[in-house]
């Protein structure tokens, strides 16, 4: 019986140069330790000097501001303001009226929707929304794979291939010489093994049946190339398909080519754990369901923004009206004091008189400017929410409101509003939006508790050949095949981190349910009280309305009394202060009746239906 066994051993051959290339990568080492130490800009990733000086700049202190030396003319004192009281007071109004621009309230809508810079902002958000679900879309993308290499290797000659034998036998000598060759190795030990080598032909002989043999040097180069392509299925299986191009050349001591060009396709696919449509596919549903949720989110803001634009177009209406009885007022108490003073110089009344209708005149002065603020603020907030072009803050363009109030009294039945709101109400779509999302989160929290399972197949075609081409042509003719089967598994030993991910998903959507029960609290709270606002506002108007009437009669006899001399003028301008009063009451009242009726169609999730242009017109999804 033969045996045979092979050793390696490195000869001890000629010196080789040694190589530099640990001390360069030393050096390198040094040379980027040197870098980050010594305060490299690049490496510490420094802004822009220019930018960062600015910045600094702008970070350090506080700075104080000098209204002294910002004031357009020299600062007055309170004294040198009260000389100039009595001009003021016999205020007459503007002498040239500003450019003005017509502004129904359908109009106000519109502006919103088209130019509205908050509104802008937030109608990016769906966009924003659809581009995570083309992401997670395209996750199912095939990816082509390319790539290719070039490798020379001159490796050293090994001495210790060593070969033993049961039984002293020669070698002939032109076997021998394919040994000292390195050629057909292992054909030589089968020969050896079978007897095959002639005894009498003798060359080198054994020594006690040991042969030893060395490996020259040899120059080899290798050039890989490969093109395929990965598709990942809805099943969570992956499947590639690649032709690789492999040729292996020997340069010396002789030349030698083999090239083999193997086709591959292989599938993978999971047997538990991210198995399964539903599975695979829960990202792009997650992203759909947000989507729509950012759409009703931009659609609440869009109803808000509309609401709001409508309250400030009756704020503006309701601070115009109020000017316009300041100034009535005003023209009024001066009126009044022409006549004291006209009075008091025929000697028919009381110096007293004089200085009891300028105080009066003085109070409504005040009353005017506030007004005239108030008004110039309103306009201001409403030019700004309606962005119109050309009509900037301080653009002089007046904006007349042309629409009247609505002064119609309502009974509206509080349940039927509270089942309207809970099926319009845009907060409560985007819980239900949410809950959907949770559902699958935890479907998919579940499936991530199984073990990891795959199963694989592959099948190959291959041949050589002595190019790239030939070997692929040959490996088309099925002579030689790949064929493989597997299966392989992952089980966590604790799983608890998955586990953990299950139950957070489960307590998301328990917050979740108790959320939309406290938000469809608060939607019928805002119902209850939206109505109780509108009955309130309305009784208001009537009050006031039914306090001005009275207080102008009061005026008018109070101004009679004081013709025949019965009444003082400090007594006629207590009761030109209360009609003043009450038509600001009357007012007030009427712009707040016109917002609660705002705040109770936003409470329901509509829109008040005077205007003609419908928000649904504008796609929110």
């Amino acid at each position: 019986m033969n045996a045979t066994s092979i050793e390696l051993q490195r000869p001890p051959g000629p010196k080789v140069r040694r190589r530099r290339i640990f001390p360069l990568l030393l050096t390198w080492l040094m040379l980027a330790q040197a870098a980050a130490t010594g305060g490299c800009s690049l490496w510490r990733g420094d802004l822009d000097p220019h930018f960062e000086n600015k910045v600094n700049q702008k970070l350090r202190g506080i700075e104080q501001s000098r209204l002294d030396q910002q004031t357009a003319k020299p600062p007055t004192t309170v004294e040198q303001g009260i000389a100039s009281i009595k001009d003021q007071s016999r205020f007459k109004g503007p002498t040239s009226m500003p450019a003005s621009m017509e502004l129904p309230i359908d109009d106000v809508r519109k502006f919103v929707l088209e130019n509205n810079l908050d509104l802008s902002v937030v109608s990016i958000e769906p966009d924003k929304a659809r581009t995570k679900v083309s992401e997670e879309e395209a996750k199912f993308d095939a990816t082509i794979r390319v790539g290719a290499s070039y490798k020379k290797s001159n490796p050293p000659a090994l001495d210790g291939d060593i070969i033993q034998f049961d039984e002293k036998k020669p070698l002939d000598e032109k076997l021998a010489k394919q040994f000292q060759r390195g050629q057909s190795i292992i054909d030589a030990m089968e020969k050896l093994s079978k007897g095959e080598i002639p005894k009498e032909d003798k060359f080198g002989g054994f020594d006690e049946g040991i042969a030893k043999l060395t490996t020259i040097e040899q120059t080899k180069e290798s050039i890989n190339a490969e093109v395929g392509v990965n598709v990942p299925l809805p099943t969570g299986a992956k499947v590639g398909l690649a032709q690789v191009f492999d040729r292996q050349n020997k340069l010396s001591p002789y030349s030698s080519d083999q090239s083999t060009a193997p086709a591959v396709f292989s599938i993978s696919q999971p047997l538990l754990r991210n198995a399964g449509l539903d599975v695979n596919l829960a990202s792009i549903r997650i992203a759909r369901l947000d989507a729509k949720a950012t759409g009703a989110k931009t659609k609440l803001v869009a109803i808000r923004l509309l609401a709001a634009a409508e309250k400030a177009y009756w704020k503006l209406y309701a601070a115009r009206k109020l000017l316009d009885i300041r100034r009535q007022l005003n023209d009024v108490a001066n009126r009044n004091l022409e006549i004291v003073e006209k009075r008091a110089a025929e000697g028919l009344v009381a110096p007293i008189e004089v200085i009891r209708a300028e105080a009066g005149v003085a109070l409504q002065l005040e009353s005017l400017i506030i007004a005239q603020t108030n008004e110039r603020i309103q306009e201001r907030e409403l030019k700004r929410i309606l962005n119109i072009e050309g009509v900037d803050l301080r653009s002089p363009t007046r904006l007349d409101v042309t629409t009247p109030p609505t002064l119609m009294g309502y009974e509206l039945e509080a349940e039927t509003l509270v089942a309207k709101a809970l099926g319009n109400r845009m907060e409560l779509l985007e819980v239900e939006l949410d809950l959907a999302a949770d559902a699958i989160r935890i479907d998919f929290a579940k499936n991530q508790t199984l073990p990891l399972i795959s199963l694989d197949f592959e099948y190959g075609l291959l041949d050589t050949g002595g190019t790239p081409g030939t070997a692929w042509q040959s490996a088309w003719d099925f002579d030689n095949t790949n064929f493989g089967v597997g299966i392989k598994g992952e089980i966590p030993v604790t799983n608890e981190a998955r586990k953990a991910q299950l139950r957070r998903a489960v307590l998301n959507r328990t917050q979740r349910l108790a959320t939309r029960a406290a938000r469809e609290l608060s939607i019928r709270q805002e119902v209850y009280d939206s109505l109780d606002l509108m009955s309130q506002n309305w009784q208001r108007i009537l009050a006031a309305r039914q306090a001005a009437i009275i207080s102008g009669l009061t005026y008018e006899a109070e101004r009679k009394q004081f013709d025949q001399g019965l009444r003082t003028m400090r007594e006629v301008f207590e009761a030109l202060g209360q009609l003043g009063d009450a038509q600001a009451r009357e007012v007030s009242a009427i712009a707040a009746y016109q917002a609660s009726l705002i705040e109770l169609a936003f409470a329901t999730g509509t829109l008040l239906g005077h205007a003609k242009v419908d928000v649904l017109d504008r796609d929110f999804d």
